[in-house]
């Protein structure tokens, strides 16, 4: 098993090429796991966040770069300028597969440039290339231009302008609409004057075991491909959700408050295939699930086509603001990925404003003279577009609802609905009560992906965990324990790296086979659970280093009350029993750290003494 990651010094110019030790790949395999290894290694306490000391770290794992279903994913990490913590942020299209292809597991950014530039690699000849032509121009035009330029096939990561002037929300856009886009990383990007990077190789992927390889690969790809949601999401894309929602309650309406609207069917995945949905030729490398979306609007204020919104941004842009226009929400998807601009946060921090001048905590001078009422699509948009340039109220906005509400005071606090500083993605923890412990103790703040209940909860068991019964959704007890469970093979998911939608029909001992197949070392789908615990626990060691505490491991004011109306009025999660489940099968101690024989247990000595002196 080796891998090589190139490093890449913006201050210097210096290029070079290490080989990543063999330890670090058995035990923390790639993607988000390796990036915790470096990262922990390289960035110090009291570094600034936007300064020379942050690294951004693009990764992909041992299934990339080949056939392996869902795998031309990537993952670019560092310490975020939205929450001051661990952020890891995965996108997917062909960036992962093209990077596997040029013979790297990883490239790790330092340091900042002088003036705008982009990286180009292809296979083994790696240049920094100048980008002043393109700083400020939008996502598709400049990607465009970097593509003619190098003139060979390949996939091109690259922030807009939002990035490129430090919004802390901004994101990194690929392969026509892929997005790496919770966090902050492409502030990160811009403050480093690197627009974008591009990739092309050729080369073959090392496999261990060819012939084992081919067979697992055969076999997953055909239970992916059986599973029943796979043709659903083929169907309906993410969006199907929308449509559940009356049934669920997971779909979070007017800022979390009401749990009932008539707008869901109007704005699902449903409607969208019924209407704005046009075929189009995959996006994501290698995919069965193929759930992205293509779209085209031909007429009216929102003519457009391209990619089209996924279900968090029908929620952020739709549900959350009381916005029942299918054809709005597509064109404020496409302007936040023209921009680069997380559809999450952008979306939640308008419906937060929303309520502050509902309640009278801002005025429409703050606003500029926005009439920003629910439902008020002219006045969403107008909002946007200050986030998206970083102009009057949105300057503030775009900061996120934590800071947002530290700013405006006065009770706002209360309705600010975030973890740690970032936003809920639009699952609510009142719907599923694993989201619970699972938002309060994500590592980049409240996160879905880093403990993919969607996919357990309610519907699978992980018997590798000891969890062999399917557990109801509003159960009071084992929330804890399933948890800790899920988020253990979600990040081994995350670092192997694959789409977390594999989890529907993939469990621990199928990633397992291709782990085994693909690298030679003979792995256990316990071993796989233990390698994600480990990748977890070394990411809370991290945030730990920058400050977090179990004082910081709570949700939202605003998901611990009822919905007003809805299928779930009156369903509130016990928190505080979850958490205190949670901690135990953790073996964290009171003060949020990982216990000492915790670290010893997962080869996390390292961390010992910085946490524990």
């Amino acid at each position: 098993m080796e891998g090589r990651l190139l490093r890449v010094n913006l201050t210097d110019r210096k290029i070079t090429m290490e080989q990543i030790p063999e330890p670090y790949l058995r035990d923390y395999l790639g993607g988000s796991g390796l990036a915790a290894k470096y990262l922990y290694d390289e960035i110090p306490a009291g570094s600034e966040v936007l300064g020379e000391e942050n690294k951004l770290f693009f990764s992909i794992g041992p299934l990339n770069g080949s056939n392996f279903p869902t795998s031309g994913r990537y993952n670019v990490s560092c310490r975020s300028p939205l929450t001051g913590i661990w952020l890891d942020s995965s996108s997917s299209g062909k960036f992962g597969y093209y990077l596997g292809r040029a013979g790297y597991m990883a490239v790790i950014i330092e340091g900042k440039s002088d003036q705008p530039v982009y990286l180009y690699i292809n296979n083994d000849s790696v240049e920094i290339r100048d980008a002043s032509s393109i700083w400020g121009k939008k996502i598709s035009e400049s990607i465009q231009a970097i593509e003619q330029e190098c003139g060979v096939k390949g996939s091109t990561t690259a922030i807009g302008p939002s990035g490129e002037k430090l919004i802390p929300i901004a994101c990194l856009i690929n392969d026509g609409g892929r997005a790496a886009g919770r966090g902050g990383a492409g502030a990160v990007m811009g403050s480093k004057k690197l627009k974008a990077i591009f990739v092309s190789g050729d080369k073959d992927v090392s496999i261990a075991d060819k012939e084992s390889w081919r067979k697992v690969t055969r076999e997953l790809t055909g239970k992916v491909v059986d599973h029943e949601l796979t043709n659903t999401l083929k169907a309906y894309g993410t969006g199907v959700a929308m449509a559940m929602a009356p049934q669920s309650g997971d779909a979070p309406t007017k800022n979390w408050q009401i749990g009932d609207w008539e707008g869901y069917a109007k704005i699902s995945g449903i409607t969208m295939a019924n209407t704005i949905l046009r075929k189009h030729s995959p996006e994501c490398h290698v995919c069965p699930i193929q759930c992205a979306r293509y779209i085209e609007i031909e007429e009216g204020p929102y003519a457009m086509k391209g990619s089209g919104p996924e279900y968090e941004t029908l929620g952020s842009f739709g549900s959350m603001v009381l916005n029942d226009d299918l054809e709005s929400i597509a064109y404020m998807n496409l302007l936040c990925n023209e921009y680069g601009v997380d559809t999450i946060s952008s979306g939640s921090a308008i419906a937060f404003a929303m309520e502050a001048l509902e309640k009278g905590l801002l005025s429409k001078e703050d606003l500029g003279g926005i009439n920003l009422t629910w439902g008020n699509i002219e006045a969403i948009l107008a909002v946007l577009r200050l986030i998206l340039n970083k102009e009057g109220i949105g300057d503030l906005l775009g900061q996120g609802v934590k800071n947002a509400a530290q700013v405006i005071g006065k009770g706002s606090e209360d309705f600010a609905v975030h973890v740690k500083g970032m936003e809920l993605p639009m699952h609510d923890p009142r719907a599923f009560f694993g989201f619970g412990p699972t938002y309060a103790t994500s590592p980049r703040g409240a996160c879905h992906c880093h403990g993919y209940l969607g996919g357990i909860e309610g519907r699978n068991t992980i018997p590798e965990a000891g969890i062999n019964e399917i557990q109801d959704r509003h159960a009071l007890s084992g929330k804890g324990i399933l948890t800790k469970a899920v988020q253990d093979l979600s990040t081994a998911v995350h670092s192997s790296i694959i789409c977390v939608f594999t989890i529907y029909s993939l469990g621990a001992s199928d990633l397992a086979q291709a782990l085994s197949a693909a690298t030679g070392i003979s792995y256990t789908g316990e071993d796989v659970l233990k390698i994600g615990e480990r990748i977890f626990n070394l990411q809370r060691a991290f945030n730990n280093r920058f400050g977090i505490t179990s004082a910081d491991d709570v949700l939202p004011p605003r998901v611990l009350t009822s919905t007003i109306g809805g299928p779930i009025e009156g369903l509130v999660p016990n928190f505080k029993e979850q958490m205190e489940e949670y901690y135990q099968a953790r073996g964290w101690n009171a003060s949020g750290k990982p216990s000492q024989a915790k670290l010893e247990e997962l080869g996390l000595d390292f961390v010992i003494g910085e946490l524990y002196g």
